[in-house]
Protein backbone atom coordinates (compact mmCIF):
# COMPACT_ATOMS: atom_id res chain seq x y z
CA UNK A 1 0.00 0.00 0.00
CA UNK A 2 1.34 3.42 -0.93
CA UNK A 3 2.24 5.84 1.86
CA UNK A 4 0.68 9.30 1.66
CA UNK A 5 3.72 10.79 3.43
CA UNK A 6 5.97 9.43 0.67
CA UNK A 7 3.63 10.81 -1.99
CA UNK A 8 3.64 14.18 -0.24
CA UNK A 9 7.44 14.39 -0.39
CA UNK A 10 7.31 13.53 -4.11
CA UNK A 11 4.71 16.23 -4.69
CA UNK A 12 6.86 18.78 -2.86
CA UNK A 13 9.67 18.02 -5.31
CA UNK A 14 7.32 18.55 -8.26
CA UNK A 15 5.87 21.68 -6.68
CA UNK A 16 9.32 23.14 -6.04
CA UNK A 17 10.26 22.40 -9.66
CA UNK A 18 7.13 24.12 -10.98
CA UNK A 19 7.62 27.07 -8.62
CA UNK A 20 11.19 27.39 -9.91
CA UNK A 21 9.89 27.52 -13.49
CA UNK A 22 7.34 30.17 -12.51
CA UNK A 23 10.04 32.22 -10.75
CA UNK A 24 12.30 32.03 -13.80
CA UNK A 25 9.52 33.07 -16.15
CA UNK A 26 8.54 35.99 -13.93
CA UNK A 27 12.13 36.82 -12.86
CA UNK A 28 10.91 36.86 -9.26
CA UNK A 29 14.11 35.14 -8.05
CA UNK A 30 15.83 38.56 -8.02
CA UNK A 31 15.79 40.08 -4.52
CA UNK A 32 15.39 43.58 -5.94
CA UNK A 33 13.46 45.03 -8.84
CA UNK A 34 16.45 45.83 -11.02
CA UNK A 35 14.27 47.06 -13.87
CA UNK A 36 11.48 48.66 -11.82
CA UNK A 37 9.29 45.57 -12.12
CA UNK A 38 9.57 45.24 -15.88
CA UNK A 39 12.11 42.40 -15.63
CA UNK A 40 9.19 39.96 -15.34
CA UNK A 41 8.53 40.54 -19.05
CA UNK A 42 12.01 39.38 -20.10
CA UNK A 43 10.88 36.00 -21.42
CA UNK A 44 7.87 37.57 -23.08
CA UNK A 45 10.19 40.01 -24.85
CA UNK A 46 12.39 37.10 -25.94
CA UNK A 47 9.35 35.24 -27.28
CA UNK A 48 8.25 38.31 -29.23
CA UNK A 49 11.77 38.65 -30.60
CA UNK A 50 11.67 35.00 -31.71
CA UNK A 51 8.37 35.73 -33.44
CA UNK A 52 10.00 38.67 -35.23
CA UNK A 53 12.87 36.45 -36.42
CA UNK A 54 10.38 33.87 -37.71
CA UNK A 55 8.40 36.47 -39.64
CA UNK A 56 11.66 37.91 -40.93
CA UNK A 57 12.56 34.46 -42.28
CA UNK A 58 9.11 34.18 -43.87
CA UNK A 59 9.89 37.23 -46.00
CA UNK A 60 12.68 35.27 -47.68
CA UNK A 61 10.59 32.23 -48.59
CA UNK A 62 11.41 30.54 -51.86
CA UNK A 63 9.41 28.17 -54.01
CA UNK A 64 10.23 25.11 -51.89
CA UNK A 65 7.04 23.87 -50.21
CA UNK A 66 9.09 21.83 -47.75
CA UNK A 67 11.23 24.71 -46.51
CA UNK A 68 8.25 27.08 -46.45
CA UNK A 69 6.24 24.58 -44.40
CA UNK A 70 9.07 24.09 -41.88
CA UNK A 71 9.47 27.84 -41.34
CA UNK A 72 5.71 28.27 -40.89
CA UNK A 73 5.62 25.36 -38.43
CA UNK A 74 8.46 26.83 -36.39
CA UNK A 75 6.72 30.23 -36.44
CA UNK A 76 3.58 28.56 -35.11
CA UNK A 77 5.62 26.88 -32.38
CA UNK A 78 7.01 30.27 -31.37
CA UNK A 79 3.43 31.61 -31.22
CA UNK A 80 2.53 28.73 -28.89
CA UNK A 81 5.56 29.52 -26.77
CA UNK A 82 4.56 33.18 -26.55
CA UNK A 83 1.03 32.38 -25.38
CA UNK A 84 2.27 29.88 -22.79
CA UNK A 85 4.82 32.40 -21.53
CA UNK A 86 1.91 34.71 -20.68
CA UNK A 87 0.35 32.12 -18.36
CA UNK A 88 2.80 32.39 -15.42
CA UNK A 89 3.05 36.15 -15.96
CA UNK A 90 -0.65 36.93 -15.58
CA UNK A 91 -1.86 33.88 -13.64
CA UNK A 92 0.89 33.40 -11.07
CA UNK A 93 -1.49 33.64 -8.10
CA UNK A 94 -3.95 31.20 -9.66
CA UNK A 95 -1.19 28.67 -10.33
CA UNK A 96 0.04 28.94 -6.73
CA UNK A 97 -3.55 28.53 -5.54
CA UNK A 98 -3.95 25.30 -7.54
CA UNK A 99 -0.63 23.90 -6.30
CA UNK A 100 -1.53 24.80 -2.71
CA UNK A 101 -4.89 23.02 -3.06
CA UNK A 102 -3.22 19.86 -4.38
CA UNK A 103 -0.65 20.01 -1.57
CA UNK A 104 -3.37 20.21 1.06
CA UNK A 105 -5.07 17.15 -0.44
CA UNK A 106 -1.86 15.22 0.22
CA UNK A 107 -2.12 16.16 3.91
CA UNK A 108 -5.81 15.31 4.39
CA UNK A 109 -6.10 12.40 6.86
CA UNK A 110 -9.70 12.97 7.96
CA UNK A 111 -10.93 9.61 6.68
CA UNK A 112 -8.73 6.53 6.49
CA UNK A 113 -10.39 5.32 3.27
CA UNK A 114 -9.61 8.59 1.53
CA UNK A 115 -6.02 8.56 2.79
CA UNK A 116 -5.38 5.10 1.31
CA UNK A 117 -7.01 6.00 -2.00
CA UNK A 118 -5.11 9.29 -2.28
CA UNK A 119 -1.80 7.58 -1.50
CA UNK A 120 -2.34 4.99 -4.22
CA UNK A 121 -3.41 7.39 -6.95
CA UNK A 122 -0.90 10.12 -6.15
CA UNK A 123 1.95 7.60 -6.14
CA UNK A 124 0.99 6.39 -9.62
CA UNK A 125 0.61 9.90 -10.99
CA UNK A 126 3.97 11.03 -9.55
CA UNK A 127 5.65 8.18 -11.42
CA UNK A 128 3.89 9.16 -14.68
CA UNK A 129 4.80 12.83 -14.24
CA UNK A 130 8.48 11.97 -13.79
CA UNK A 131 8.45 9.98 -17.05
CA UNK A 132 6.54 12.71 -18.88
CA UNK A 133 8.98 15.46 -17.94
CA UNK A 134 11.95 13.45 -19.24
CA UNK A 135 10.22 12.32 -22.44
CA UNK A 136 8.86 15.78 -23.26
CA UNK A 137 12.20 17.52 -22.80
CA UNK A 138 14.03 14.87 -24.84
CA UNK A 139 11.45 14.94 -27.66
CA UNK A 140 11.32 18.74 -27.99
CA UNK A 141 15.07 19.27 -27.72
CA UNK A 142 15.82 16.49 -30.21
CA UNK A 143 13.29 17.88 -32.70
CA UNK A 144 14.78 21.40 -32.41
CA UNK A 145 18.33 20.09 -32.81
CA UNK A 146 17.55 17.96 -35.87
CA UNK A 147 15.66 20.78 -37.60
CA UNK A 148 18.54 23.15 -36.88
CA UNK A 149 20.95 20.60 -38.36
CA UNK A 150 18.76 20.14 -41.42
CA UNK A 151 18.62 23.91 -41.95
CA UNK A 152 22.42 24.06 -41.93
CA UNK A 153 22.66 21.07 -44.28
CA UNK A 154 20.04 22.48 -46.69
CA UNK A 155 21.36 26.05 -46.47
CA UNK A 156 18.13 27.83 -45.51
CA UNK A 157 17.33 30.14 -42.60
CA UNK A 158 14.51 29.49 -40.13
CA UNK A 159 15.19 32.41 -37.76
CA UNK A 160 16.54 35.44 -39.60
CA UNK A 161 18.06 38.33 -37.66
CA UNK A 162 15.87 41.36 -38.39
CA UNK A 163 17.41 44.05 -40.63
CA UNK A 164 20.16 41.70 -41.80
CA UNK A 165 19.19 40.35 -45.23
CA UNK A 166 19.38 36.65 -46.08
CA UNK A 167 21.32 36.21 -49.32
CA UNK A 168 20.87 33.24 -51.62
CA UNK A 169 23.81 30.94 -52.35
CA UNK A 170 25.79 32.45 -49.47
CA UNK A 171 26.66 30.96 -46.05
CA UNK A 172 24.69 33.57 -44.00
CA UNK A 173 26.91 32.64 -41.10
CA UNK A 174 25.40 35.15 -38.63
CA UNK A 175 21.88 33.84 -39.21
CA UNK A 176 23.01 30.23 -38.77
CA UNK A 177 24.84 30.91 -35.51
CA UNK A 178 21.79 32.86 -34.34
CA UNK A 179 19.27 30.10 -35.06
CA UNK A 180 21.60 27.45 -33.59
CA UNK A 181 20.94 29.12 -30.22
CA UNK A 182 17.34 30.17 -30.82
CA UNK A 183 15.78 26.80 -31.71
CA UNK A 184 17.08 24.83 -28.67
CA UNK A 185 16.21 27.76 -26.38
CA UNK A 186 12.64 27.82 -27.71
CA UNK A 187 12.33 24.07 -27.13
CA UNK A 188 13.47 24.42 -23.50
CA UNK A 189 11.17 27.39 -22.92
CA UNK A 190 8.20 25.61 -24.48
CA UNK A 191 8.87 22.42 -22.50
CA UNK A 192 9.12 24.34 -19.23
CA UNK A 193 5.83 26.19 -19.69
CA UNK A 194 4.12 22.99 -20.82
CA UNK A 195 5.40 21.12 -17.75
CA UNK A 196 3.38 23.46 -15.53
CA UNK A 197 0.09 22.84 -17.34
CA UNK A 198 0.40 19.11 -17.96
CA UNK A 199 1.65 18.33 -14.43
CA UNK A 200 -1.42 20.02 -12.94
CA UNK A 201 -3.59 18.15 -15.45
CA UNK A 202 -2.14 14.82 -14.33
CA UNK A 203 -2.94 15.69 -10.72
CA UNK A 204 -6.51 16.53 -11.72
CA UNK A 205 -6.87 12.99 -13.08
CA UNK A 206 -5.54 11.55 -9.81
CA UNK A 207 -7.95 13.76 -7.84
CA UNK A 208 -10.88 12.57 -9.95
CA UNK A 209 -9.87 8.97 -9.18
CA UNK A 210 -9.82 9.80 -5.47
CA UNK A 211 -13.30 11.30 -5.76
CA UNK A 212 -14.53 8.18 -7.56
CA UNK A 213 -13.24 6.03 -4.67
CA UNK A 214 -14.91 8.34 -2.15
CA UNK A 215 -18.26 7.87 -3.87
CA UNK A 216 -17.71 4.09 -3.80
CA UNK A 217 -17.05 4.19 -0.04
CA UNK A 218 -20.54 5.61 0.55
CA UNK A 219 -21.77 2.01 0.31
CA UNK A 220 -19.23 0.77 2.85
CA UNK A 221 -21.13 -0.74 5.78
CA UNK A 222 -18.09 -0.25 8.04
CA UNK A 223 -17.92 3.47 7.35
CA UNK A 224 -18.56 5.58 10.43
CA UNK A 225 -20.20 8.99 10.29
CA UNK A 226 -21.73 8.47 6.86
CA UNK A 227 -23.49 11.81 7.05
CA UNK A 228 -20.21 13.62 7.67
CA UNK A 229 -18.49 11.63 4.93
CA UNK A 230 -21.25 12.52 2.45
CA UNK A 231 -20.78 16.19 3.29
CA UNK A 232 -17.04 15.78 2.65
CA UNK A 233 -17.80 14.20 -0.73
CA UNK A 234 -20.09 17.09 -1.63
CA UNK A 235 -17.54 19.74 -0.62
CA UNK A 236 -14.79 17.89 -2.51
CA UNK A 237 -17.00 17.79 -5.62
CA UNK A 238 -17.56 21.54 -5.43
CA UNK A 239 -13.83 22.16 -5.00
CA UNK A 240 -12.99 20.04 -8.06
CA UNK A 241 -15.48 21.99 -10.19
CA UNK A 242 -14.20 25.33 -8.91
CA UNK A 243 -10.51 24.53 -9.38
CA UNK A 244 -11.05 23.03 -12.80
CA UNK A 245 -12.87 26.17 -13.89
CA UNK A 246 -9.88 28.25 -12.80
CA UNK A 247 -7.47 25.95 -14.63
CA UNK A 248 -9.66 25.88 -17.74
CA UNK A 249 -9.74 29.69 -17.86
CA UNK A 250 -5.95 29.81 -17.51
CA UNK A 251 -5.39 27.38 -20.39
CA UNK A 252 -8.16 28.56 -22.74
CA UNK A 253 -6.03 30.45 -25.26
CA UNK A 254 -3.08 28.09 -24.89
CA UNK A 255 -5.07 24.97 -25.73
CA UNK A 256 -6.94 26.74 -28.52
CA UNK A 257 -3.81 27.86 -30.35
CA UNK A 258 -1.96 24.60 -29.62
CA UNK A 259 -4.81 22.44 -30.92
CA UNK A 260 -5.38 24.51 -34.05
CA UNK A 261 -1.70 24.68 -34.98
CA UNK A 262 -1.08 21.00 -34.25
CA UNK A 263 -3.94 19.99 -36.55
CA UNK A 264 -2.27 21.86 -39.41
CA UNK A 265 1.17 20.53 -38.50
CA UNK A 266 0.06 16.90 -38.53
CA UNK A 267 -1.56 17.34 -41.95
CA UNK A 268 1.62 18.84 -43.35
CA UNK A 269 3.92 16.32 -41.67
CA UNK A 270 2.10 13.41 -43.32
CA UNK A 271 2.89 15.04 -46.64
CA UNK A 272 6.54 15.62 -45.68
CA UNK A 273 7.04 12.00 -44.62
CA UNK A 274 5.49 10.86 -47.88
CA UNK A 275 7.60 12.92 -50.26
CA UNK A 276 10.79 13.15 -48.18
CA UNK A 277 12.67 10.00 -47.19
CA UNK A 278 15.06 11.83 -44.86
CA UNK A 279 14.68 10.40 -41.33
CA UNK A 280 15.70 13.75 -39.85
CA UNK A 281 12.01 14.79 -39.83
CA UNK A 282 10.93 11.88 -37.63
CA UNK A 283 11.87 13.62 -34.30
CA UNK A 284 9.81 16.66 -35.33
CA UNK A 285 6.89 14.43 -36.29
CA UNK A 286 7.11 12.56 -32.96
CA UNK A 287 7.29 15.79 -30.94
CA UNK A 288 4.16 17.16 -32.64
CA UNK A 289 2.39 13.84 -32.20
CA UNK A 290 3.40 13.75 -28.53
CA UNK A 291 2.11 17.23 -27.80
CA UNK A 292 -1.19 16.82 -29.64
CA UNK A 293 -1.77 13.21 -28.59
CA UNK A 294 -1.04 13.93 -24.93
CA UNK A 295 -3.48 16.85 -24.80
CA UNK A 296 -6.19 14.72 -26.47
CA UNK A 297 -5.61 11.75 -24.15
CA UNK A 298 -5.64 13.88 -21.01
CA UNK A 299 -8.73 15.71 -22.25
CA UNK A 300 -10.43 12.34 -22.83
CA UNK A 301 -9.56 11.16 -19.30
CA UNK A 302 -10.85 14.36 -17.70
CA UNK A 303 -14.12 14.28 -19.65
CA UNK A 304 -14.83 10.55 -19.28
CA UNK A 305 -14.20 10.58 -15.53
CA UNK A 306 -16.44 13.60 -15.02
CA UNK A 307 -19.06 11.93 -17.23
CA UNK A 308 -19.11 8.86 -14.96
CA UNK A 309 -19.82 10.85 -11.79
CA UNK A 310 -23.58 10.81 -12.34
CA UNK A 311 -23.61 7.02 -12.82
CA UNK A 312 -21.37 6.44 -9.81
CA UNK A 313 -23.66 8.50 -7.60
CA UNK A 314 -26.79 6.83 -8.92
CA UNK A 315 -25.43 3.33 -8.31
CA UNK A 316 -24.82 4.02 -4.62
CA UNK A 317 -27.40 3.09 -2.00
CA UNK A 318 -28.62 6.65 -1.83
CA UNK A 319 -32.09 5.45 -0.91
CA UNK A 320 -30.77 4.26 2.47
CA UNK A 321 -29.88 7.82 3.49
CA UNK A 322 -32.33 10.18 5.10
CA UNK A 323 -34.16 12.89 3.16
CA UNK A 324 -31.66 15.69 3.80
CA UNK A 325 -28.79 13.49 2.61
CA UNK A 326 -30.75 12.47 -0.48
CA UNK A 327 -30.98 16.16 -1.36
CA UNK A 328 -27.18 16.32 -1.26
CA UNK A 329 -27.07 13.38 -3.66
CA UNK A 330 -29.60 15.10 -5.89
CA UNK A 331 -27.56 18.33 -6.05
CA UNK A 332 -24.37 16.47 -6.99
CA UNK A 333 -26.18 14.39 -9.60
CA UNK A 334 -27.82 17.46 -11.07
CA UNK A 335 -24.48 19.21 -11.49
CA UNK A 336 -22.74 16.08 -12.82
CA UNK A 337 -25.23 15.83 -15.70
CA UNK A 338 -22.97 18.35 -17.43
CA UNK A 339 -19.50 16.74 -17.73
CA UNK A 340 -16.53 19.11 -17.85
CA UNK A 341 -13.56 18.96 -20.18
CA UNK A 342 -11.40 21.07 -22.46
CA UNK A 343 -12.62 22.77 -25.60
CA UNK A 344 -10.60 24.42 -28.33
CA UNK A 345 -12.00 27.94 -28.85
CA UNK A 346 -14.83 26.93 -26.52
CA UNK A 347 -16.38 24.79 -29.30
CA UNK A 348 -14.40 21.67 -30.17
CA UNK A 349 -13.87 18.98 -27.55
CA UNK A 350 -10.21 18.02 -27.07
CA UNK A 351 -10.41 14.25 -26.82
CA UNK A 352 -9.60 10.99 -28.62
CA UNK A 353 -12.33 11.64 -31.22
CA UNK A 354 -10.55 14.85 -32.25
CA UNK A 355 -7.24 12.98 -32.44
CA UNK A 356 -8.66 10.31 -34.76
CA UNK A 357 -10.40 12.89 -36.95
CA UNK A 358 -7.20 14.91 -37.34
CA UNK A 359 -5.21 11.80 -38.28
CA UNK A 360 -7.79 10.87 -40.90
CA UNK A 361 -7.84 14.44 -42.25
CA UNK A 362 -4.03 14.47 -42.33
CA UNK A 363 -3.89 11.28 -44.39
CA UNK A 364 -6.47 12.62 -46.83
CA UNK A 365 -4.76 16.01 -47.09
CA UNK A 366 -1.33 14.46 -47.73
CA UNK A 367 -2.81 12.22 -50.43
CA UNK A 368 -4.30 15.26 -52.18
CA UNK A 369 -1.05 17.24 -52.00
CA UNK A 370 0.93 14.24 -53.19
CA UNK A 371 -1.41 13.86 -56.18
CA UNK A 372 -0.98 17.50 -57.26
CA UNK A 373 2.79 17.44 -56.82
Amino acid sequence: MADLTECYSEFIKNENFLNLIIKIFTFSFFPKKILFGYEKYTFLALSLYFCATSFSALSYLNDSMLESGIIIMVAGGVAQDTIKTLIPLFNENELHELLYWIRELHKDNTFNQVTKSAATHFKKINFIITIFQKVMFTAYFTAASTISGYAVYSNFVIHAIPWIPVKENEPNIYHRIHQAFVLPFISIQLTSSECILVTILFYFIAIQNVFHDMVGHLDDSNLKNKKQFLRAVYIFHCEILKKFRIFSDICFYSFTIQTGSNCLYIMFMFYVLRVETNIIFIPLFMAIYLQFGLSCILGEFIYSKSENIFTDLYLTKWYEFDLSDQRVFLMMMRVSQYPFGFKAAGIYDINIVMFIQVIKAGLSFSAILYTFT
